[in-house]
């Protein structure tokens, strides 16, 4: 498996590019710079199949539409977030200023916990992981953990816009830290990090300790 991290947009969203050994592909969150993205899938030969959206802010939607066009990618994202892909205010564009269609978009399948999407020798595994939208999910494969705008290096995602919940988001991040073994964390914004490493170290997960007070 190639794991491939490029950070697209203003507000440097990571999309991360999956591939097998047949360079079967899938892309998760390409929230803009979709030319970049598409010169690099060109150079690396690879076939993409499915984009996999963690939730649907407009800054992880925005290359969407080019990929799907060039590629006939299938569209995925969580059942409760699809209407953010049909409203762009829900989705935040509005918000930022940005209204051109590429924001309205029509996803093939709408997942949840528990189902399973195959590309080649590539499986992801949908968790559901609401707060920081309605619909907000993590796709987990093999040893790794795509948690979006949930869990971040050493923080979370906020709640203060259209569909966040803190204690649904708190919850959420609880939910992925008891996951059994250790996972490379690769959120939608920042540095990657480990399970163990925010187990240890993220405050809204770490339980306090004796010397946090003296």
């Amino acid at each position: 498996m190639k794991l491939y991290i490029k950070p697209v947009g203003p507000i440097g969203t990571n999309c991360y590019i999956v591939a097998d050994d047949n360079n079967i592909a899938v892309i998760i969150d390409p929230g803009a710079q979709a030319e970049k993205l598409m010169e690099f899938i060109k150079k690396m030969q690879l076939k993409p199949e499915y984009i996999l959206l963690t939730h649907g802010h407009y800054d992880h939607i925005g290359g969407v539409k080019w990929l799907i066009e060039d590629y006939g990618c299938k569209l995925v994202i969580g059942e409760k977030d699809a209407e953010q892909l049909a409203d762009r205010e829900k989705s935040l564009a509005t918000m930022r200023g940005m209204t051109p269609d590429i924001y309205i978009l029509h996803p093939d399948i709408l997942v949840k916990e528990g189902d399973v999407l195959t590309a080649g020798e590539l499986s992801f595994e949908v968790i559901d992981t609401p707060g920081h939208t309605k619909g907000g999910v993590t796709y987990r494969c093999g040893g790794l953990l795509f948690t979006g705008d949930t869990l971040f290096a050493g923080d979370i995602g906020r709640t203060d816009l259209y569909g966040g919940d803190y204690h649904t988001l708190l919850a959420s991040v609880k939910k992925l830290a008891e996951l059994p073994g250790d996972y490379r964390v690769l959120p939608g914004h920042g540095s990657d990090s480990t399970l163990d490493m925010e187990r240890k170290l993220n405050p809204y997960i770490r339980k306090p300790k004796h010397d946090d007070f003296y």
